[in-house]
């Protein structure tokens, strides 16, 4: 059973955001796409809380739905970005997670990112905003600051998430409070079949709080398990 093992804080989080976010599409008349991309979402992050692989597979089924709704929004970078970037990389997690899972907990191992990882990581980070700004601007992309970020540390996020690294919730922790500005703009323009979209970074924040503390703790056993 896919939900074999998860205790009633997750399962109440994971049926409580599908009810909730299909409940607001229905009063606001949302569309099915952005409904079903939200619910998504919400689903993806919780396996990858839990340290399972079918979040990244489930991620890319996710993105592939984000892209249609972001060209319905005129987010044309972002497009791009997930396409070659954001997809690519979710397979390449595919394909790690399966080859570094734990036996005794049933999830992925837990990989600790060396300094020097983490200072080449950041210099890329400071080269990649210069490259993506561009490109979003070229694109004409709607409000590009706050695409240009989202994207970076949605990038960041997925890196680190392949690298087994718990602090990939950080970044996905701050993705939340920017994705929410983010579509609560075309909300506020008129576009009330987005109101989901709004929804998804709220629900992900506190999934995402719960991925970074579940995640030491599946540390810490794996650990003791060695020490044995």
């Amino acid at each position: 059973m896919i939900l074999k093992g998860w205790n009633l804080f997750e399962k109440t989080i994971l049926f409580g955001g599908i009810l909730l976010i299909y409940l607001i599409g229905f009063v606001f008349h949302a569309n099915l796409l952005s409904i079903f991309c939200s619910m998504l979402c919400v689903v993806t992050v919780l396996f990858l809380a839990k340290g399972n692989n079918l979040g990244n597979v489930l991620g890319i089924l996710g993105s592939v739905l984000y892209i249609i709704v972001s060209y319905n929004n005129k987010y044309y970078g972002e497009i791009l970005i997930y396409v070659f970037l954001m997809i690519p990389m979710y397979a390449i997690g595919v394909y790690t997670w399966l080859n570094h899972k734990n036996k005794d907990t049933n999830s992925v191992e837990i990989n600790m990112i060396s300094k020097k990882e983490w200072t080449l990581a950041f210099l890329a980070f400071v080269v990649a905003f210069v490259g993506i700004y561009s490109l979003l601007k070229i694109f004409a992309t709607s409000t590009l600051y706050l695409s240009t970020i989202s994207v970076l540390l949605n990038l960041f996020a997925v890196y680190l998430q392949v690298r087994r690294s718990r602090f990939c919730f950080c970044f996905y922790l701050v993705n939340d409070v920017v994705l929410f500005f983010l579509w609560i703009i075309p909300v506020i323009n008129g576009n009330y079949t987005s109101i989901p979209m709004i929804l998804n970074p709220i629900i992900n924040f506190i999934s995402d709080c719960y991925g970074f503390y579940n995640w030491r703790k599946i540390e810490l056993i794996q650990k003791s398990k060695l020490n044995t």
